[in-house]
């Protein structure tokens, strides 16, 4: 007897891997996806995870965890927990995406994390800098561990 497990969490990784370390996010769902890890659903978006939300009705997770490259103006490597505003369902992230208005368009209501990493460097290039390499594992790490409280959110 085959018993599926019923994925209860998202893994979104949002960036682009030929400008450098803004392909953390992609870097950190190929690291996870070679795990394929159960109860998780490892989705490499790019810069279009608009293109994704469909995904999210049919599959309907407990949990979305987004992770991105975002300008906090910290040291690069720095991880945290990315605040949605309210009102515009924007982050700190690079890409800029609009979450909350996807997830009312699509009548879903999961609860959504958002880790950000800060970059060293946006120049063209397919490799992560050394910061951005270990800040990747440890957020792999915290995601198949499910403990998000150990990245603290940014503050202003």
């Amino acid at each position: 007897m085959v018993v599926s497990v019923k994925t209860k969490t998202h893994v979104w990784g949002i960036g682009n891997s030929i400008l450098g370390d803004d392909g953390v996010g992609i870097y950190v769902a190929r690291m996870l996806k070679r795990l394929s890890p159960p109860g998780f659903e490892i989705v490499i978006c790019e810069s279009v995870p608009e293109n994704f939300a469909p995904l999210l009705k049919r599959k309907k997770p407990k949990h979305l965890v987004i992770v991105d490259a975002a300008q906090m103006n910290l040291p690069p490597g720095c991880i945290r927990r990315l605040p949605l505003d309210e009102s515009t369902g924007h982050s700190e992230m690079t890409h800029g995406i609009s979450i909350l208005p996807l997830l009312n368009y699509y009548d879903l209501s999961c609860l959504v994390t958002t880790i950000g990493i800060q970059p060293k460097t946006l120049d063209f290039s397919t490799e992560l800098s050394t910061p951005l390499r270990k800040a990747a594992k440890k957020v792999a790490k915290i995601i198949l561990r499910s403990k998000y409280d150990e990245i603290p959110f940014l503050t202003s």
